[in-house]
């Protein structure tokens, strides 16, 4: 099983939904991240997502185009995305970000867009 702490692996301060809005954004993390690892994912295999260790909180910026980015630019159908990710957490709070992203996900429109490369 794969993991991503996003505090540790990838900032302390997720936030931000383009390259444009400075470090740490949900682009950057979608393209760079997430996708590369869901590539390499076989047959039933997982990520565990780890939302609370090192980041107090997300925007919803970040949220939604880290994650939900993944369905709306046609690399993967949301219940297949959210199928392969394990999103975990140990301080309640942070079940409302698990929500939102589940939520994002799930609202998604496959592929409606173009991403810009």
């Amino acid at each position: 099983m794969k993991k991503i702490n996003i505090g540790k692996d990838f900032s302390p301060d997720p936030a931000g939904r383009f390259n444009s809005d400075g470090p740490g954004n949900g682009e950057v993390f979608r393209e760079k991240v997430l996708r590369p690892m869901i590539d390499q994912l076989k047959g039933d295999e997982k990520i565990v997502i780890i939302l609370d260790d090192g980041v107090e909180g997300y925007g919803s910026s970040f949220l939604a185009e880290g994650f939900a980015g993944m369905v709306k630019y046609g690399y993967i159908k949301g219940a297949d995305l959210l199928a392969k990710l394990d999103i975990q957490y140990e301080d309640e709070d942070f079940k409302f970000y698990k929500n939102r992203i589940i939520q994002y996900i799930t609202e998604a429109k496959y592929a409606s867009e173009i991403y810009p490369q």
